[in-house]
């Protein structure tokens, strides 16, 4: 894909570099006009935010298009990103991204996909244990209840099990796992009462169970969401205000926050990825009120995860916002000299 030079910097003293430069027949980086982008189903917070923050991008940046491309879910873009048929995605699957380098997992007969990188992570949402019964009011509650959970994605049952665990209960045996392949089952399967609860994060779909059935997040306390990011460091923690959709608690309501975020391919130049994160983050007011949770980004949060190697476009972010540090840079170096 052809790409077209960086606007030219006004300063002249940088101009003057910048013809040096060529005249010492070093490349000068090009960022594309079109660029690629795994999203997840429209109307999922992943593909309302790519929209949401394409037009600050197109505005500020040469990059003049941006191509969406839908996925099911964050285990069916990274072999593409390998091969450099992307430049971006957005996910909230870190666990996933992090079994993509390793080549664990779902990509264990593929091997390690070393060309993925972490770009930032943008925003939390919240994942909980609904249930139908409204006497379910604590995880000991949850014994001899059926849960729906996508147990292809690792780091859910791991949440499951630690939780249960911290509690005296045991995975599969005081709560019965129904696994689903997507969050339309585990909806589905609430509506017909095939199971009491579904383990997933608070999409709007929820709502439709809570007005026919009625619907409510169970409460993690902190000491167990402790562990479970202890265990599984992708799982961070959040508070389901009272009154928030979809399902509007009473009373607020801890549980776990899943991280969603934005990998790039090393085959996207590092002036693209900076000129982006650019783009997202100097001009987020302009985009922010695309969604709730867009609230959420900002340069230090960005840095919240970090389960692979930052693209080097994302570290020259970082340095220029003064929050690269030290540790940093010798975690990044210990990940890629791997």
């Amino acid at each position: 894909m052809k790409g077209l030079p960086i606007h030219p910097l006004r300063l002249p003293v940088v101009a003057a570099a910048a013809a040096c430069a060529l005249g010492a027949g070093i490349a000068v980086a090009k960022v594309p006009a079109v660029i690629t982008w795994a999203v997840p189903p429209e109307g999922a917070s992943g593909y309302l935010m790519v929209t949401g923050f394409s037009g600050v991008i197109t505005k500020y940046t040469p990059i003049k298009k941006i191509v969406l491309q839908n996925f099911a879910g964050a285990t069916a873009w990274p072999t593409r990103m390998q091969r450099g048929e992307l430049n971006f995605a957005i996910h909230c699957g870190f666990k996933v991204m992090d079994e993509a380098w390793k080549g664990t997992g779902v990509f264990s007969k593929i091997g390690p996909l070393r060309n993925l990188r972490n770009v930032a992570t943008g925003y939390g949402l919240a994942y909980g244990f609904h249930f139908v019964d409204p006497k379910i009011k604590s995880i000991r509650d949850m014994k001899g209840k059926r849960l729906f959970l996508q147990v292809s994605h690792h780091e859910q049952p791991t949440a499951t099990r630690v939780m249960l665990h911290a509690v005296g209960l045991t995975y599969g045996k005081d709560l019965r796992i129904i696994p689903i392949r997507s969050p339309r089952e585990g909806i589905q399967g609430l509506m017909t009462g095939r199971g009491d609860g579904f383990a997933y994060g608070a999409v709007p779909g929820l709502a439709q169970v809570a007005q026919a059935k009625g619907l409510h997040t169970v409460p993690i306390p902190p000491a167990i969401l402790k562990k479970i990011h202890e265990a599984e460091p992708v799982w961070g923690a959040t508070t389901i205000k009272a009154g928030r959709g979809p399902l509007k608690p009473k009373h607020d309501v801890s549980t776990l926050e899943l991280g969603c975020g934005i990998s790039a391919g090393t085959q996207t130049s590092a002036d693209t990825v900076y000129q982006v994160m650019k783009a997202i983050y100097d001009h987020h007011d302009e985009w922010k009120k695309v969604h709730p949770l867009a609230r959420q980004w900002s340069p230090k949060k960005a840095l919240q995860t970090f389960i692979q190697p930052f693209h080097d476009g994302a570290v020259r972010f970082f340095k220029e916002k003064g929050l690269w540090t030290a540790a940093l840079e010798a975690k990044q170096e210990a990940m890629l000299a791997k």
